[in-house]
């Protein structure tokens, strides 16, 4: 059994995937797997079927171990490694294939699974991931202590794409496992499928179907006409292949506690593959959590030791007073630390190297000193003194590029970002500018993506550290959705 990635609320199939914007996301998760007749053979001669079925593996208690992590929102590498706990079978040795089957023993380990997937669009309703996926061989082979591999040490290489999504109370996903080499009919290899739908039926509870189906590669071969060494290697499209079947409809529920997730799951088995359970029943305990980058906070910079930072010192290299603006000297009209050269000897100013603005104010505090400040009310970069997408212009701002999101995102483009900041800084450096208004577009959108965008908004607001009475963010059913307005109210 091939279990879902930690973090998904499904047994098997990859559910929705939650997008951020910092930090790692990461994920443990353990799964308790118990299987009724799993593996049996039985002699047949001519039409007829001699004895009764051999059940080589009886009753199976596994252990599914995995982790994950994601770098990136769109990122994920994954391992899991199986162990079975207890196999036992009916004592007797059976044989299928020309090899014996003997009855197993336990614990052993299985295959280890190394993954890595890729998501190129996700949105809450639909989520599509694209991945990758080996099994190494470092289970245990029949006659060596368990069923946990195949006869043959091989790795196996899987393409792993999927399906999620969530709509109102409908969680789903769809998970497909396509091995390249099954079509080359080598020996083990499978096309599966799992697929999921759950409905919540409490805002902590999901239940409902998870269907999983497989189609196994067998090579048929004569073991007594075909020399061992060569059987045993499984050449790949030696002769024609078998294929077998596996179906297992499972009921499920999943319990969500804080970051912790419980799941639980029981169904039969349908089909001809070695490992398709008469009964099979589950039992999943995950965790998924996201660390962010914690920020250190240093003390500002105080060169001369005064108690003054250097940004708030008009003299950063001479220790003064608070009164005289960390300056010395009394000489000093306005308090600025600037004697000589001072081209505004009566308003408080800092250095600067232009002469016509040396120890002059900046109004707008962007370190172009408001007489040689091209905009003078606005705070620009440095190398210009003029914002680069948002200018005040007749009481409002005029935005270039326009605000956009990401796509179908709720994420805001870089340059819309740097625009939002611009604005900030306007703002503050302007308190006659009372309220400036943010209007998101809702028409053609669905509500939960068009709340979303106003709440990354917010949150930019927030992070900016400006004043909540100073600004709001609303919903516009007059613009369409991605478009945003923003609007002065003196």
């Amino acid at each position: 059994m091939q279990p879902a990635s930690p973090g998904s609320p499904f047994t098997r199939a990859e559910g929705p995937h939650d997008i951020f914007d910092e930090g790692i996301g990461w994920g443990v998760r353990t799964t308790i797997d118990y299987g009724h007749r799993l593996f049996y053979s039985q002699l047949i001669q001519g039409d007829e079927e001699e004895g009764d079925p051999i059940h080589v593996v009886e009753n199976a208690l596994l252990l599914h171990l995995g982790a994950a992590i994601d770098p990136l929102y769109w990122l994920r590498g994954e391992l899991h490694f199986p162990l079975a706990l207890f196999e036992n079978g009916s004592g007797d040795e059976g044989r299928v294939s020309g090899q014996d089957l003997p009855p197993p023993e336990a614990p052993a380990p299985g295959d280890l699974r190394i993954g890595a997937h890729a998501r190129p669009y996700s949105t809450d309703e639909l989520d599509v991931s694209i991945g990758v996926r080996v099994w190494a061989p470092t289970g245990a082979a029949p006659g060596r202590a368990a069923y946990m591999s195949g006869r043959d040490a091989f790795a196996r290489v899987e393409l792993v794409p999927a399906v999620a999504g969530e709509i109102d109370v409908v969680l789903y996903g769809c998970t497909l496992g396509i091995a390249p080499m099954f079509f080359a009919g080598r020996d083990g290899d499978r096309l599966a499928a799992s697929c999921a739908a759950h409905f919540k039926v409490a805002p902590f509870v999901t239940v409902g179907i998870e269907p999983h189906v497989a189609l196994f590669s067998y090579a048929d071969f004569d073991a007594e006409s075909v020399d061992d060494d060569i059987a045993r290697k499984h050449v790949p499209g030696w002769d024609e292949a078998t294929v077998a079947v596996q179906f297992e409809p499972l009921a499920a529920a999943m319990f969500r506690i804080g970051e912790f997730n419980i799941g639980a799951a029981i169904g039969p088995g349908i089909g001809n593959a070695p490992g398709t359970a008469r009964v099979r029943a589950l039992l999943t305990l995950q965790y998924a959590s996201q660390t962010t980058p914690k920020k250190i906070e240093r003390p500002p910079p105080d060169d001369d030791l005064d108690g003054l930072p250097n940004a708030y010192d008009a003299c950063p290299k001479q220790a003064g007073s608070k009164e005289q603006r960390g300056c010395p000297s009394e000489r000093d009209k306005d308090g600025d630390g600037i004697i000589e050269g001072d081209a505004c000897p009566d308003q408080l100013g800092a250095r600067h190297s232009d002469p016509k603005a040396n120890g002059c104010p900046d109004g707008d505090n962007d370190r172009y000193p408001d007489p040689i400040d091209p905009c003078p009310v606005e705070p620009g970069v440095e190398t210009e003194g003029c914002p680069k997408h948002a200018r005040l212009e007749g009481g409002q701002f005029v935005i270039t590029p326009p605000i956009a999101f990401l796509g179908l995102t709720a994420k805001l483009t870089a340059d819309s970002r740097a625009a939002f900041v611009e604005i900030i800084r306007t703002m503050r450096a302007n308190p006659k500018l009372e309220l400036v208004s943010v209007g998101v577009g809702t028409k053609g959108t669905p509500p939960k993506l068009t709340d979303q965008r106003a709440k990354e908004i917010l949150v930019l607001f927030d992070e900016q550290n400006f004043p909540s009475d100073r600004y709001e963010v609303v919903l516009n059913d007059e613009l369409k959705g991605g478009q945003v307005a923003v609007r002065v109210v003196r």
